[in-house]
């Protein structure tokens, strides 16, 4: 399915879309989908840093990243929207 003014869209724009289309539009499962990527995200950070440093750093950056993984859960909201009223 192409959008209207697909071709002009940025990586990020790009990736989103596909993340809406592959769970036809349902704003529940990106958002699940994204969170989860968050979590592994987190866990590979905790088994780097077990087996090569023997314990764990102080995560200051922590809060950041799970804001950047609500703001990304709510654009692909905003994409599945988009989705949502293109799809015929």
């Amino acid at each position: 399915m192409k959008i209207k003014g697909e071709e002009h869209m940025n990586k990020i724009q790009t990736a989103t879309l596909r993340l809406a289309q592959a769970s036809d539009g349902n704003p529940v499962t990106t958002t699940l989908t994204v969170i989860l990527f968050y979590v592994l995200i987190n866990m590979l950070f905790y088994v780097i840093e077990k087996l090569f440093f023997g314990g764990q750093f102080v995560h200051v950056f922590d809060v950041f990243l799970a804001m950047a993984a609500i703001a990304y859960s709510t654009y692909a909201v905003y994409w599945c929207a988009i989705y949502n009223s293109t799809k015929e």
